[in-house]
């Protein structure tokens, strides 16, 4: 789905937030949509960023704007986050306005119900049934029988499905905190496979024990040594998958 398809479908009813930012990252100006989502509390107007957010979400949310200020182009850039209970599409944009300390702008839309997001009352986390991914100018919302494999890159997760590659800007631990889906087993450090689509596990070349796929597209990966009890009976359990010693 394109930005356009999705605010053609949205008609009226989507509000867009706009903060407005010095070069400091400290907050000049908010519209009445980011004012209703910010934490009245707070009183945003005039704070630096940063302490808008818990201290343990800092680190992330200077991470996103590193990210998205540091690429080149002048260009608005965007990606799909969570933060503050809602699953966001946020862009930033560089300002140019002549004597004024405004240097950026943060525009965002809440894509929540398109997410099915919904806060577990047990863990506190925010679930999402889909997962949300903006590239190149289009949205997807991606169901968990879509996802074949999970790989970590650095804050990023990328994302395998039968045809494509996504990045997601979450770590593999948050993808499993935001998608609790029986069909997701951790088999390594860096990767989360969905047990739908593993079509074998067992030695490499090397020894290694590996997970293979269905679909020929998406690469093999190894299992750690010590979950290859447990992942073995994961898949034992499925009734598709008969392991290879």
């Amino acid at each position: 789905m394109s930005l356009e398809q999705y605010l053609n479908e949205q008609g009226n009813s989507v509000e867009i937030g706009l903060v407005l930012l010095s070069e400091e990252w400290q907050v000049l100006g908010m519209n009445e949509h980011a004012l209703r989502i910010a934490d009245p509390d707070i009183g945003p107007i005039g704070q630096n960023l940063f302490q808008m957010h818990p201290a343990k979400s800092r680190e992330k949310v200077r991470g996103i704007l590193d990210e998205l200020s540091g690429q080149q182009g002048a260009m608005p850039k965007s990606m799909v986050i969570d933060f503050l209970g809602k699953v966001l599409m946020i862009s930033l944009s560089r300002l140019v306005v002549p004597n004024s300390p405004l240097a950026w702008a943060v525009s965002f839309m809440d894509l929540s119900e398109q997410t099915g997001a919904r806060t577990n009352p047990m863990s506190g986390h925010l679930e999402l049934k889909k997962m949300p991914i903006y590239e190149k100018g289009a949205f997807h919302f991606l169901s968990a029988d879509q996802v074949h494999l999970i790989e970590a890159d650095g804050n990023y997760c990328r994302i395998h499905t039968r045809t494509k590659k996504f990045y997601l800007l979450m770590s593999l631990k948050a993808v499993l905190q935001r998608f609790p889906t029986s069909d997701f087993l951790k088999v390594h450090k860096s990767f989360v496979v969905n047990l739908r689509h593993v079509q074998a596990i067992g030695p490499a070349d090397d020894s290694r024990m590996m997970v293979s796929f269905h679909e020929p597209a998406i690469p093999a990966v190894p299992v750690s040594r010590r979950l290859v009890p447990a992942v073995k009976k994961a898949l034992a359990s499925t009734g598709t998958v008969h392991p290879r010693d």
